[in-house]
């Protein structure tokens, strides 16, 4: 079964590259596309809160917590990712070094 899009009259048809310099200009492209629909959340199982996670409070300045939220936009992740994700890393860097003083 085909499906027909009816086009409305007051619609014309726009290329992408007409609809970029829009954007460039800042003039408002969202005419041009249709109501966005979200995805559907995965299914989670519901699992019981693992008894080694710890909740902390950590004092951090404002200029900093801007460069979080800033690695976070582009990175397109939560603040609380990039906290942990970079943290990790530096752990994880301090170990290794360590191992290498070690054996060299």
């Amino acid at each position: 079964m085909t499906k027909i899009l009816k086009k409305s009259k007051k619609m014309k048809s726009v290329t992408i590259d007409q609809i970029e310099a829009a954007s460039l200009r800042g003039e408002d492209t969202s005419k041009h596309f249709g109501k966005a629909k979200r995805m559907p959340p995965r299914e989670v199982q519901k699992m019981e809160k693992p008894g080694n996670i710890v909740k902390l409070n950590v004092d951090l300045t404002e200029e900093f917590l801007r460069e979080l939220d800033e690695v976070a936009l582009f990175l397109n992740i939560s603040r609380q990712a990039v906290m942990k994700t970079y943290l990790k890393d530096g752990v994880d860097r301090h170990f290794f070094a360590k191992q290498a003083r070690r054996m060299g």
